[in-house]
């Protein structure tokens, strides 16, 4: 004998939809799809000036997150300013990766 017919198709309906199935329902499908993690934009439609720029416009280039973007803020502050890529890859935990992904969207 069906399920619905011993226990009547509405409480089936109401098991289905109540919030503890469709939470396990809504699991399940995001397990399958993760959306991006990242906060970074494409860095296709951006250049960002490594001179001039904030620290929130900073991590808007790849691998770039708060405490990179504070450590060049922090280089300028101390150094003046950047005159290329070389001298950029003086800063802590800046190296020869994260320019080359860059190289495009920066200038100086």
């Amino acid at each position: 004998m069906p399920l619905s017919k011993l226990l009547g198709a509405t409480f089936v309906g109401l098991l289905i939809t109540s919030p503890v199935c469709v939470s396990a329902m809504d699991k399940a499908q995001s397990s399958t799809h993760k959306p991006s993690a990242t906060k970074q934009v494409s860095p296709k439609k951006l250049t960002v000036n490594i001179n001039k720029a904030s620290i929130a416009e900073l991590q808007q280039l790849k691998g770039v997150g708060e405490s990179k973007a504070m450590a060049i803020v922090e280089f300028r502050q101390k150094h003046g300013k950047i005159a290329n890529a070389e001298q950029l890859k003086q800063v802590k935990g800046i190296g020869d990766k994260l320019i080359s992904q860059n190289a495009a969207y920066m200038t100086f």
